[in-house]
């Protein structure tokens, strides 16, 4: 499916991009910046679906949809703006969706799952090749064409497993461990094996070419990019030691994946382990990305990176602090005495400190 993409901010078209360069099936045909070069870009190439913000020079998005859709019969549009008020205009243009920046991973997700049934409907025809996506934050979910059937609970939990091992090898003792509380004797052994069997049948109904998702002779799970958020997350984790202009876009979508706890609904002893490497990598990740916009100038996009941090992890004592400077930068009062009253709890009931002089000196000029 040909995609084309218009904003006025290059950040915001580079990120969106990358996202979906997550769905195979979704081919980038170009990128414009500018909406009236776009319009005779896409007038020569007629792409099957167009992304394009609102609130744009020359020409807003409204007015541009039209345009485009006198070009081009059938395309698709759909609204990417960070502005919800627009959303009762946009609906006159008949786009498929409005999606609200920071788009997020799920949102987007379901996006793109609408995009492609219309597309079949407008193209009964051609076919579109679906690829598996695996779901590890908030409710399990693995999402592909047709239902799964896993046969036995032990072939869901050893998948579940071994997506937490985050591309390890897991020797016959560990997986007896974990699924068989230690067990060892033959029946069980041969249980074992059966299960490990019967996952390898199951991923080879999702991905027959073996690209996306593979079980190695040593129980090692790879998982292509864009397949799963929790192996996206861990890789961006491991491969970016600090947060820069290179990879903060990447960074915010990172921490947008992480939309609920680990396996939410799962209650295997082993989740425990695998929760607590996320949560530390999502506040290093946030402490980073929230450094590299107040460094830049974008407080705002600052503020709402710690906030979110804060809720994951109330103790995280230095977002707390940085939340304090940040709001003292942006002269915001109100905003300064509620955070360090929180703060204040935070440290009162955990640690029976208080904060620092500094922050309790301009608490009290700020409330006095």
């Amino acid at each position: 499916m040909k995609t084309w993409l218009i904003d006025d901010e290059q950040p915001c078209l580079d990120e969106l991009a990358w996202m979906l360069e997550q769905y195979p099936d979704l081919k980038l045909m170009g990128m414009d910046t500018d909406p009236v070069k776009a319009l005779a870009s896409i007038a020569k190439h007629s792409p099957d679906a167009v992304f394009l913000d609102i609130d744009m020079p020359k020409i807003d998005g409204l007015e541009l949809a039209l345009r485009i859709q006198e070009q081009c019969s059938g395309v698709i549009v759909i609204f990417v703006t960070a502005h919800a008020q627009y959303a009762l205009d946009a609906f006159k243009t008949h786009p498929l969706d409005f999606l609200l920046k920071p788009v997020r991973r799920a949102r987007l997700d379901d996006c793109v799952a609408h995009l492609r049934k219309h597309y079949a409907l407008l193209h009964p025809g051609r076919t579109i090749q679906y690829s598996p996506t695996l779901r590890c934050f908030g409710v399990f979910e693995l999402i592909c064409e047709n239902e799964v059937k896993w046969g036995t609970r032990r072939v869901r939990e050893l998948f579940l497993y071994l997506i937490g091992r985050n591309g390890s090898p897991a020797s016959k003792q560990e997986l007896l461990d974990a699924l068989f509380g230690g067990q060892s004797d033959k029946s069980t052994v041969h249980n074992l094996y059966m299960t490990i069997y019967r996952l390898k049948s199951l991923l080879y109904t999702l991905d027959s070419e073996r690209k996306l998702i593979r079980l190695t002779e040593d129980n090692r799970l790879n998982i292509a990019p864009g397949v799963c958020d929790f192996t996206d997350f861990m890789r961006f984790g491991q491969e970016n030691a600090i947060i820069t202009g290179e990879n903060a876009a990447e960074a915010a979508h990172m921490l947008g994946l992480c939309r609920g706890p680990y396996l939410e609904k799962e209650s295997f002893e082993w989740t425990g382990e695998v929760a607590n490497e996320i949560e530390t990598e999502y506040e290093r990740i946030s402490l980073g990305l929230g450094s590299y916009y107040i460094s830049k100038g974008c407080l705002q996009e600052a503020e709402h990176i710690i906030e979110s941090l804060l809720l994951r992890n109330e103790l995280c004592e230095e977002a707390h602090t940085l939340l304090l400077d940040l709001t003292l930068r942006l002269g915001n009062r109100d905003a300064y005495l509620r955070y360090y009253e929180q703060y204040a709890r935070m440290l009162k009931k955990e640690l029976r400190l208080q904060p620092a002089a500094r922050y309790r000196e301009q608490y009290y000029r700020l409330k006095h």
